[in-house]
């Protein structure tokens, strides 16, 4: 399912003999301590090659064969350092027996971080080229891959020296072992509250599946797999959840209704449990490999990586969009300003819409794949920049998450100091890394006599530079992501319930669950209040409509939010109207003040030069300064007028 190209050790030297039926062959022979020790490597089992290599050492201290083969091992192993202690033993015994094992030194030195002596190494291999040595009939296969990988490793050894990383950037920090195996873990995906992580694991027999954990306590509990409902002896993997949580995507390969390869399913969910499974319907899989789906909040756009021939080479990035019959459009190409002739993968597109991440080997960078990030401008994806040190490393890097707050990101990398292979991370990213600052928002419609959801057609959601339209489910329930610190009217038209308009100011979160609207309608037959022992029961609206700093002027978001408030009076005419400036704490008070009674005063101008009698206007007044305005969120909530209405 992974496409990335990774260097296979191809272990040669004498003829393999079978597989020994015991764990470590007890032998004086030197030769046939060696032949069953690659009976071990052949057979992938690395810790009895280890083993039966050190006693051929033992037996045999200058065999250099042997430290050779014991070098590859732990290079499998990813004890690099020990890889590099038996290759540089192997070519002080035998210098000549292998060309390739100096390309294999300098890769140990690079996924140590030590570039000089890898580039050192990478000279000696280019060095004997057109030399005679022993292995040279046996390794001119597995030269050719090096070869090919040859000038990319130059490059990154480039790239890693004029790195800055004196930057004081947040490291990332390993999720532990109750996430991260042994084995690799990667591309997560996070539910917005960011209680439940979801990730693929590839397995022992390289089978790859979905895998989950939950977050309790303060720490991430045990991961297990998603079970039959999901995996299945084949792989599957690659998942993204939906931003609110309901349903994830993810990849299947080889099932029975599969095009391709592998291609892109979802997983519709309730409260946690799979209820169905459906590959994606239209032209967005093919017969080629296609994976890696990530969607965008509103669930319009999908982003993937796939293998299809009319891409740039290798895996592209590709983009498709959900048709009104619930079909995906035919895919389109991100273009070169994404792809290159190298593997572009595992893409994450963030609840702003507009900033994207993925890994790729075909962009300049570090290693086996970097991260990368794009912003989209007028349309248009604009120059990718990678991500850079310490986010970035000389391994691997393939898989990114970041959650609503933008802050809080989740990586997967093969970095030397993790549990095994490719493992999970958390980040927070520095603020050139980040993505617009959204707000997760679950809307109720409901019945505000009876408390039952209502299905509305359509909620109108607007701020001063943008609007919105969504539909609520059967169920009343919405959701949809918002840039966050902002003031936004909802506005909901129903047959048969009085015309609802309210509005809010939403604060960024920080990793908390979605803020929950609440949007009660009014039925038209509602019975009007009677008088109680206590006092009236009195039914209220209120609307917050937000000013620029220092500022009375009305905005064009400001004024139709006034549009729809003054087509509720006209049809209710028993509403009594209340009007409250306010002001933030920046200046003098006395001056704060005047400027809180003019936006009142604004706004009741407009009002009546609309029709609406003054004699609804039962309190016209500017309270200045509100208290407490000592954050930036705070005083832009307090640049504000509230209009109550009253019945």
């Amino acid at each position: 399912m992974k496409t990335t190209f990774t260097v296979i050790i191809l272990f040669l030297g004498l003829a393999l003999a079978a597989q020994p039926s015991k764990d470590f062959v007890e032998t004086n022979s030197a030769k046939k301590s060696l032949r069953a020790a690659q009976a071990f490597i052949n057979s992938g089992e690395y810790r009895k090659a280890e083993k039966q290599l050190r006693h051929t050492i033992k037996i045999k201290d200058d065999f250099a064969v042997a430290f050779l083969e014991l070098g590859r091992v732990y290079m499998q192993m990813g004890k690099y350092a020990l890889a590099i202690e038996n290759l540089e033993m192997s070519f002080e015994l035998d210098e000549k027996m292998s060309r390739a094992a100096f390309f294999e030194c300098g890769e140990a030195y690079f996924k140590s971080d030590n570039v000089e002596m890898a580039n050192y190494f990478y000279g000696r291999y280019e060095e004997m080229k057109g030399q005679s040595y022993a292995n040279k009939q046996k390794e001119s296969g597995l030269e050719i891959s090096y070869d090919l990988l040859l000038r990319e490793r130059q490059d990154n050894c480039a790239y890693i020296a004029q790195l800055d990383t004196t930057n004081s950037y947040d490291r990332p920090q390993n999720l532990g072992s109750n996430v991260n195996s042994g084995y690799d873990d990667y591309l997560p995906t996070i539910t917005s509250d960011g209680l439940q992580l979801v990730f693929t694991r590839q397995e022992k027999n390289d089978n790859e599946n979905v895998y989950i954990c939950n977050y309790k306590k303060g720490q991430w509990g045990q991961s297990r797999s998603f079970g039959s409902t999901i995996n299945t002896k084949k792989n599957e993997g690659m998942a993204k959840f939906e931003t609110h949580g309901r349903a994830f995507y993810f990849a299947g390969c080889m099932r029975s209704d599969t095009e391709g390869g592998c291609d892109i399913y979802r997983a519709s969910l309730d409260h946690g449990e799979v209820t169905e499974v459906k590959r994606l319907e239209g032209h967005l899989n093919s017969t080629f490999w296609d994976s890696q789906p990530t969607i965008t909040c509103d669930g319009q756009a999908m982003y993937f990586s796939s293998t299809r021939k009319e891409g740039l080479g290798g895996a592209d990035l590709w983009v498709s969009y959900l048709m009104d019959n619930g079909d995906w459009s035919l895919p389109q190409n991100l273009g070169p300003a994404i792809n290159t002739p190298g593997d572009e993968e595992a893409p994450f597109i963030s609840s702003d819409g507009q900033t994207l991440y993925f890994s790729s080997t075909g962009h300049a960078g570090q290693g086996d794949g970097d991260l990368f990030i794009a912003r989209k401008v007028n349309g248009q994806w604009t120059q990718v920049s990678n991500m850079g040190f310490p986010i970035n490393s000389p391994a691997k890097e393939m898989g990114f998450y970041v959650q609503g707050n933008g802050k809080t990101a989740y990586i997967s990398s093969a970095r030397k100091g993790g549990k095994g292979g490719l493992d999970i991370y958390k980040v927070e990213l520095p603020l050139h890394l980040r993505p617009d600052a959204m707000v997760h928002v679950e809307g109720r419609v409901y019945d505000a006599e009876t408390r039952e959801p209502i299905a509305a057609r359509t909620v109108r959601i607007g701020s001063k530079q943008q609007k919105w339209e969504v539909s609520a489910d059967e169920n009343g329930w919405f959701f949809i992501c918002l840039p966050g610190n902002k003031g936004y009217s909802f506005q909901i038209e129903v047959p048969g319930y009085d015309y609802f308009i309210e509005a809010q100011f939403l604060e960024s979160q920080d990793n908390v669950a979605p803020i929950l609207v609440k949007l009660p309608l009014t039925p038209q037959n509602m019975p009007k209040p009677e008088f109680v022992s206590k006092g009236i029961e009195i039914r209220e609206k209120r609307i917050q409509l937000f000013f620029e700093f220092d500022s009375y002027n009305i905005s064009e978001s400001t004024e139709n939010e006034l549009k729809a408030l003054i087509n509720l009076l006209q049809k209710e005419e028993d509403w009594m109207v209340e009007v409250v400036g306010y002001a933030d704490n920046i200046g003098a008070s006395s001056y704060n003040q005047k400027l809180s009674e003019k936006r009142a005063k604004a706004i009741v101008d407009y009002l009546k030069q609309s029709g609406i009698t003054i004699n609804k206007v039962v309190r016209n007044e500017g309270l200045g300064s509100l208290n407490q305005n000592n954050t930036e969120n705070e005083r832009l909530r307090s640049r504000r007028v509230d209009v109550i209405l009253r019945k």
